[in-house]
């Protein structure tokens, strides 16, 4: 509960956490099999805007449009790549934009399907 010290026992269960944690989020040792496969990246073209929608109240919604930061164009045509960790946006003045703040579904639901 918040504004309550923790308790002894929970104080007890920190040391245990914080290793699975850190294990959980560590990549595999040299030698071990990841826990996914490789996946191959790919490559799309969206033809129109990308929006980037966020929640900044309770019952609030905003959306902005994703802008390239060197010419300022977010009309397209995009090409994405993906690597299944990060997605670039390659904007057509030759930019290739990385910090656009979208979330993988963001950018997948827009795409045309094939």
């Amino acid at each position: 509960m918040p504004g309550r010290p923790p308790t002894g026992a929970g104080e007890a269960l920190l040391p245990g956490l914080a290793g699975l944690f850190t294990a959980l989020a560590a990549t595999s040792r040299p030698g071990d099999a990841g826990l996914t496969p490789p996946v191959e990246p790919w490559r799309a073209r969206h033809p129109g805007r990308f929006r980037h929608f966020t929640r900044p109240a309770r019952g609030v919604w905003a959306a902005g449009t994703v802008c390239c930061p060197r010419c300022g164009g977010s009309d397209g045509p995009w090409t994405v790549t993906c690597d299944w960790r990060r997605a670039e946006l390659g904007c057509p003045c030759g930019a290739v934009h990385r910090e656009h703040g979208l979330s993988l579904s963001e950018i997948w639901l827009a795409l045309p399907r094939t």
